[in-house]
């Protein structure tokens, strides 16, 4: 993992993301091939929730599974489509953004988080199309072609989902923490 760019190692010990189900995943998945499939070939869909990890995970599942354990499963609405522009990233807005932001809250004061990156108290949940690393450029002619196109839904979350990346930086899910069912 030495050869990665710098941007890359603080994702080395992995994330927590709600994992779609796979037949939203498929057709976000499919979006982001076709408008930036850089990003895509990384990790498949997802809606991050923390901040990478800032070490590798032994005996501190416990703690996360406990707290997990005291939050209710919620459904989430994705959509309409925005955009951060400057800044090239088109996504589908998450909803209610403040339950994704209050499991923030419960898991960031852990430590187990690298709170030092970029945007960790500004956060806004979304599940993104593309981040402009590829693909067409990002501008608001692709918004509003990718407007028209995108739908909006809804879905049930019944826990948080741990990936982490392999040696070429792709991210595989390699553990499921459920809240309390």
């Amino acid at each position: 993992m030495d050869s990665w760019d710098d941007w890359k190692k603080p994702y080395q010990f992995g994330t927590l993301v709600i994992w779609p189900p796979a037949e939203l995943r498929k057709i976000v998945n499919s979006q982001r091939e076709r408008y930036d499939p850089v990003s895509n070939s990384f990790c498949e869909t997802h809606i991050s929730v923390t901040q990478p990890l800032s070490k590798t995970f032994h005996d501190e599942w416990g703690k996360l599974e406990d707290l997990l354990s005291e939050v209710e499963s919620f459904e989430i609405s994705y959509g309409p489509l925005n955009t951060f522009l400057p800044y090239p990233c088109i996504w589908y807005e998450i909803k209610p953004a403040d339950k994704v932001l209050a499991l923030r809250n419960v898991l960031h004061p852990t430590g187990y988080f690298n709170l030092e990156m970029e945007h960790p108290q500004n956060f806004i949940p979304h599940m993104t199309i593309t981040e402009g690393l590829s693909g067409p450029e990002v501008n608001q002619n692709l918004l509003q072609m990718l407007q028209e196109e995108s739908g909006k839904g809804s879905f049930q979350c019944e826990g948080l989902t741990y990936i982490v990346p392999d040696k070429d930086f792709r991210f595989h899910v390699k553990r499921f923490l459920p809240f309390c069912l």
